[in-house]
């Protein structure tokens, strides 16, 4: 099987894909590879970071799409892009819909790209089609989703609601040392502007974005969509095991205070807490850091990131809760010290049963197999669901992947998302 995205692939699909009106296979499919020219990689994978030329270069594209289809384009002061269709009462809250540009290091052409071409696709279909609803929709494409340049993922979103501090913006840095506001400089944006102004959750009615399931459900049960019922809520919890540094052959075992093994114990006990929680909670150790991180010296300082996420915002609590717990008894018990801090926490969202019911009778409508899913990941679906009702549409992923070069989605199950956005944001822009 292949498993490397290609352009032949993907533009293969184009005649296997269901009818709908006004919504062209060929166009959608060269649309993705249009956009994945800005920052591909000799893997076959994308590189764009925000702030950046190949950023720029895809936003410039996307703008020219967007002119064609006769909407006029703003910008805000962060670089979030926006095109509103008008609707009969321009005054009425306004639903939105979109995702993000940006992409992690040699990415995939699917995750951010497709969220934001179905949106657009969709609304383009109902303006072909001469249909106004009574609600404006308004287009957005979120920079620096993703956070690859500065480690602050969902930035655009939390940007747009007032979310972001001056602070933040000169805080963090690239591996360069540029901080976000010198990188906002460079491309024309003014950090001061750009926080002075924000969006009034009054302003939105609603907010709805497609995304590849990041995961093998939808692929393994045949089906065509995800119906989100939740965005898991993720924290990051930091824990510095701090012991002492001795001579890997001099000191015996009984007398050392090694802070890996520590962090090892715990890092086990990590893996074992959230089946006790809640079927739905996960916890991770992605990173560590070991110091001296020497072959022949025992540790005396270890770091460890937990992430942390769950849809239930009771037994999210209490997992962090137990895993706090469980680092300070193994520092104990090992006679070492425990330091906790919590770097990120954001509550998880719980989709309305009201949209997730108008995208269930549009699968139905088009016969298309579905189910509902959690969505683990985070998304500015997240964000944007703190202030107002929030959904999100899922579409298969081949055997899973994302995040790679090997991140593939069929053609038809993308021309099948933008069916089904264009039937919900019409619900929805009616409501």
């Amino acid at each position: 099987m292949q498993t490397v995205f290609t352009d032949e692939r993907l533009l293969e699909g184009v005649n296997q894909c269901a009818e709908y009106p006004h919504i062209d296979p060929a166009t959608l499919a060269n649309r993705i590879l249009e956009l994945a020219a800005f920052g591909k990689t000799a893997d076959g994978g994308v590189t764009r970071f925000v702030y950046t030329e190949e950023e720029k270069k895809a936003k410039e594209l996307f703008v020219s799409w967007i002119k064609e289809a006769g909407l006029e384009v703003r910008e805000d002061g962060f670089g979030n892009l926006f095109a509103k269709y008008t609707g009969e009462d321009p005054d009425l809250p306004a639903v939105m819909t979109g995702s993000h540009l940006d992409s992690v290091p040699n990415g995939g052409y699917f995750d951010g790209p497709l969220g934001c071409i179905s949106s657009f696709m969709a609304i383009e279909a109902l303006i072909k089609e001469g249909k106004r609803p009574k609600r404006s929709i308004e287009f957005v494409i979120f920079v620096n989703e993703e956070g690859s340049r500065f480690n602050n993922g969902i930035f655009g979103s939390q940007a747009l609601m007032g979310e972001i501090t001056k602070e933040e913006l000169n805080t963090y840095r690239d591996k360069e040392g540029v901080s976000i506001a010198e990188a906002m400089k460079e491309q024309g944006y003014d950090p001061e502007i750009a926080l002075a102004g924000k969006c009034e959750k009054n302003d939105i009615h609603a907010f709805l974005e497609l995304h590849i399931e990041q995961g093998k459900q939808l692929e393994l049960n045949n089906e065509k969509i995800g119906i989100v019922s939740g965005i898991a809520g993720p924290t990051w919890q930091s824990f510095t095991f701090l012991g002492e540094t001795d001579h890997a052959g001099n000191t015996p075992m009984h007398l050392r205070k090694d802070t890996l093994c520590a962090a090892a114990e715990f890092m086990l006990e990590v893996e074992k807490l959230p089946r006790q929680i809640n079927e739905t909670a996960v916890a991770t150790v992605g990173k560590i850091d070991v110091s001296p991180n020497g072959a022949n010296v025992i540790s005396g300082k270890t770091n460890v990131i937990v992430d942390v996420r769950d849809i239930d915002k009771g037994s999210l609590a209490e997992l962090n809760e137990r895993i706090v717990s469980s680092a300070s008894e193994i520092a104990e018990r090992r006679g070492i010290q425990a330091e906790h801090e919590e770097l990120t926490k954001i509550d998880p969202v719980v989709v309305p049963d009201s949209i997730q019911e108008s995208i269930k009778a549009s699968c139905e409508r088009h016969q298309l197999p579905y189910r509902s899913l959690v969505s683990g990941a985070g998304h500015d679906a997240m964000i944007m669901g703190k202030y107002v009702p929030s959904a999100m549409v899922f579409v298969p992923s081949v055997n899973g992947k994302s995040h790679s070069p090997e991140e593939f989605t069929h053609l038809a199950d993308c021309v099948d998302g933008v069916a089904v956005m264009k039937d919900i944001l019409w619900d929805l822009a009616n409501e």
